[in-house]
Formats: structure tokens, C-alpha cells, sequence
């Protein structure tokens, strides 16, 4: 096997999405604009580029991977293949404006030089603004032949109806369990690959970085400052600071997971029902502080925090707002206890 064809090989669970479209492909039928979909974690973004891979490489034959060998495989393993395009934000987390699709619709040939396929991957395409978005629709409108746009998201419901009825729709799910366990138990040694797929929702690749970049650390350091602003022991200004530098999409879906399981836990469910299983004392501890609807107000505010994410949010006042919505549940809790007694 190739460098280039390891890089790009089929995940597991892949299998059968990428046997389909293949055989459209092979068949004449492939769409001139696909969408995927899915959690993260799931190989959206190598998919997308294995599919790259694959169209460009002119060595492949009937084969279903890159050869590895050809031009086409030389020219994208140095990253400079002049038939694919990533268009990306400029900074992570910042929105894909307009003049960056207008680049691509407008300034540069559609179909590739010499025939063969000419590929654009967007990523994440929910990241378009509102006017970038509409400047895609009028190519996604006006196909051309051997021409593939690909838009990789993980929040498809943010992309306008126009753009999502004009794509070829393929959804990825996680594997079944006993499969992704399997899969990840063979790259994690001695880690505990259950809780890691259960902090990762079951994605196996964000399973996979959560055990190689410390990330699990940091969790435990996080709830144990949520544990110490519930016990009094750290302001709400302060934690917003000290959690400025976070990834905030991470800490969110923290957040809400801990908030979703104090609640299951105050509802009677039990270890095996939790995201965080390995948490469930320090969880209840938490929990007997606040009363449940003041939880449902909080995961509120948290889900309004995340449909927030990719627009200009300022992060300290976004996290000084979180944190005084919890403090204010705690304190109401308290309030209401004291007029019970």
C-alpha cells in the first residue's frame, strides 16, 4: 500500500457509503454536488478527500482507491493539485465570506485543464455567511460536467434549504458499538475505549483524539472548577477568564453533557444511561445543589451559546453569561429551600 493510499483508506464504517457512490461513479451517475453530514468524528472531511483522491488519480483504472504512483497522486501528496480547491474560513471558527466564493465561482475555470475532474471541498460549508451561501447557489444551480462540489458539515441544519435541495444528501452515523470499540481498543493500548466513546457520542475519530492530546485531563480539570464556582469557591468573572483560552465548542458540549446527566441522574437513571459515567458521584454532589428547572433554563442557555458558534461571539462575555445563569440557578434553588423550610 501507498502513502498516499494509507493516507486515504477506508474507514470500517465507510464501507457502504463509499461502495455506492462509487459505483455511481463508475456508472456515469455521480452528482455534480454531494453534502456530508454527520457528527464529528465520524471521517466526513477524509472521506471527502479520499473521494478527491480517487476522481483525480488518472492511474486507478476500475480500481476504487488512488494508485498512488500516477501525476495526479504526486501532485496531491505535495498539496498542490491544481484541480482541487479547499475553501476553508481564513481563521478557525470565522465565517466563509463571499469574496471566497466569488473567487471560486468567478475567477477561476470551472472544469480542469486537460479534461479530467476538477473538485472543491467546503469545509465547514456552514461556516458560508448568508451572502456567500446565495453566491454557491448559482453555480449549485448551473452544473458542469466532471465538476464535483463537496460540503462537508457537521451542522447541516445551518445550511440554507436552496443549497441542501441542490446536493446529493449522505449522511454518516456512528458504527454500531462492539465495531467502534473494537476499532479504537486497537489504537488506544490500556485507555478505557467505552468512556472515550461515550465522551465522543460514539465518533470513533473523536474518540481517538480525545486519548492522544490530553484533552481527558483537562475535562476533569474543567468540571472541578464548575464543581468549585457551585460550592462558592471561585467567582463567575473569574472562571469566564480562566476558561477564555478553552476550546468553546469543547467546553460547551461539556457543559451541556454534565448538565444532561445531572438531570438523568436526578431522574433515577444509572451509570450505563450517563456521558460521563466515570463522573456520576461528583455529578450528583453537584446536582443536589440545583433543582431541575433550573437545569432545563441552563441547557437552554447553553444551546443558545452553540447556535451562536461561527458568528463574531465574543467568548469572555459569552462564558461571564454562562456562568452567571448557573450561579443564578444555584442561588434561586437556595432561595426556594429557605421559604420551603
Amino acid at each position: 500500500m501507498t502513502a498516499i493510499q494509507q493516507q486515504f483508506a477506508v474507514l470500517p464504517w465507510h464501507e457502504d457509503l463509499w461502495n455506492s457512490l462509487l459505483q455511481s461513479e463508475q456508472n456515469g451517475r455521480l452528482p455534480h454536488a454531494l453534502m456530508l453530514s454527520g457528527t464529528p468524528g465520524l471521517g466526513k472531511s477524509r472521506f471527502s478527500r479520499r473521494l478527491a483522491a480517487t476522481l483525480l488519480c488518472t492511474g486507478r483504472g476500475k480500481q476504487h482507491a488512488p494508485c498512488g504512483h500516477c501525476q495526479g497522486c504526486r501532485l496531491l501528496a505535495a498539496g498542490n493539485h491544481p484541480a482541487l480547491r479547499l475553501i476553508t474560513p481564513e481563521e478557525e471558527g470565522k465565517a466563509i465570506r463571499i469574496d471566497t466564493i466569488r473567487e471560486f465561482t468567478s475567477k477561476e475555470p470551472l472544469t480542469a485543464q486537460g479534461g479530467g475532474y476538477k473538485v472543491t471541498i467546503i469545509e465547514p460549508a456552514d461556516a458560508m455567511n448568508t451572502a456567500a451561501a446565495n453566491s454557491l447557489l448559482k453555480t449549485l444551480e448551473e452544473p458542469v460536467p466532471s465538476t464535483l462540489i463537496i460540503l462537508v458539515t457537521s451542522q447541516a441544519r445551518r445550511l440554507p434549504a436552496t443549497i441542501k435541495s441542490r446536493c446529493q444528501h449522505l449522511h454518516f452515523r456512528p458504527p454500531k458499538r462492539e465495531a467502534a470499540r473494537k476499532w479504537l481498543s486497537s489504537r488506544v493500548g490500556s485507555l478505557d475505549s467505552e468512556l472515550l466513546l461515550d465522551l465522543a457520542g460514539g465518533a470513533p475519530l473523536r474518540a481517538l483524539a480525545l486519548s492522544e492530546s490530553g484533552i481527558l485531563d483537562e475535562r476533569l480539570k474543567r468540571l472541578g472548577e464548575l464543581a468549585a464556582l457551585s460550592a462558592g469557591e471561585i467567582e463567575p468573572v473569574a472562571l469566564a477568564a480562566a476558561w477564555k483560552e478553552s476550546d468553546l465548542s469543547r467546553l460547551l458540549e461539556w457543559i451541556w453533557g454534565w448538565v444532561a446527566d445531572m438531570l438523568r441522574i436526578k431522574q433515577g437513571g444509572d451509570g450505563g444511561m450517563l456521558t460521563n459515567p466515570d463522573q456520576k458521584e461528583r455529578l450528583q454532589k453537584i446536582a443536589n445543589g440545583i433543582e431541575s428547572k433550573e437545569l432545563y433554563r441552563f441547557l437552554d442557555k447553553i444551546n443558545e451559546t452553540i447556535r451562536g458558534l461561527g458568528t463574531q461571539l465574543n467568548t469572555q462575555m459569552s462564558l461571564e453569561s454562562i456562568l452567571l445563569t448557573w450561579v443564578d440557578g444555584l442561588n434561586s434553588t437556595a432561595q426556594s429551600s429557605s421559604q420551603q423550610r
